[in-house]
């Protein structure tokens, strides 16, 4: 059924509206105020007891930057802790492959498998690499994360002097 409120491409929040230059020409206005008081507030989620320590030190690194940007609330915790495990997880698989690879005695013995048959296939190794990037850009896209999720992100342009340099100079000069 067309028009349902599936329908169409999902609302962007306010602050990408702005970041983004308001393409969608909504109401300035509407866009400072939802920002300013934001229908779940940016705050940092508590950092879940499950991350190892190499996906902790993720954790750690990626929220100050997501608080600055005003992209991360309480309710985040569970999908950037993913994320974060993703991470992790691709940088042991890769020191896996690349140690296998240093130690075998068939060149590129971490990223190819070659059964008793003869047949090559991709190795574990390479499939669990590949699975936990897949996993780290599906969800580092929601967080822009991503060069193409943050593609179309522009910083909002700074706003200029009030008074350029004659009046404020005029203003100093009469009211010192």
């Amino acid at each position: 059924m067309s028009g349902n409120g599936n329908s169409g491409r999902t609302a962007q929040p306010a602050v990408l509206h702005l970041l983004q230059g308001n393409r969608s020409k909504r109401n300035p206005k509407d866009l400072l105020e939802e920002v300013a008081k934001p229908a779940v507030p940016v705050e940092a989620p508590d950092k879940p007891d499950w991350l190892d320590d190499s996906a902790g030190r993720e954790w750690d690194q990626l929220i100050p930057a997501l608080l600055a940007l005003g992209l991360v609330t309480r309710l985040d915790g569970q999908a950037l802790g993913q994320y974060c495990e993703a991470v992790a997880e691709y940088q042991r698989f890769t020191l896996a492959i690349r140690e296998i690879n240093n130690n075998a005695l068939t060149p590129r013995g971490g990223d190819v498998q070659t059964y008793r048959t003869g047949a090559k296939d991709l190795s574990i190794w390479r499939k669990l690499r590949n699975d936990a990037q897949r996993r780290a850009d599906d969800l580092g896209r929601q967080f822009g994360l991503t060069p193409l999720a943050r593609r179309g992100l522009k910083p909002a342009a700074p706003q200029g002097e009030l008074f350029p340099n004659g009046p404020r100079d005029a203003a100093e000069r009469y009211f010192t």
